[in-house]
């Protein structure tokens, strides 16, 4: 199955940003599962959206994986994008202009 067509079958961006995830890990929603003592049924289920990937559930899939600190930035988005609300930690901040405070 080609990479798009795959990922069209979550019905959410936290399904689709582990999926990609896993591929690059190379490993498979077993072995996650495993290794975080959960069951492969919970997994697939905040991959496709019948469980919400809860901020926690997030960060013990980014520690498992060693996601970097983008990484984990683009998971987290997902999760709330997938909960119905927007989160961004990979925005930088605008710089101060400190000609206008005065």
């Amino acid at each position: 199955m080609a990479g798009a067509d795959k990922r069209a079958r979550f019905r959410n961006a936290f399904g689709a940003a582990l999926d990609a995830q896993l591929q690059k890990a190379g490993i498979s929603q077993a072995q996650l599962a495993a290794s975080v003592k959960t069951s492969r049924a919970y997994v697939n289920q905040t991959m496709t959206g019948a469980a919400a990937a809860s901020p926690q559930w997030a960060d013990t899939v980014a520690e498992t994986l060693n996601l970097s600190d983008r990484d984990r930035g683009e998971l987290h988005a997902a999760a709330a994008s997938s909960r119905g609300y927007r989160l961004d930690l990979l925005k930088k901040k605008k710089k101060r202009d400190p000609r206008r405070e005065s």
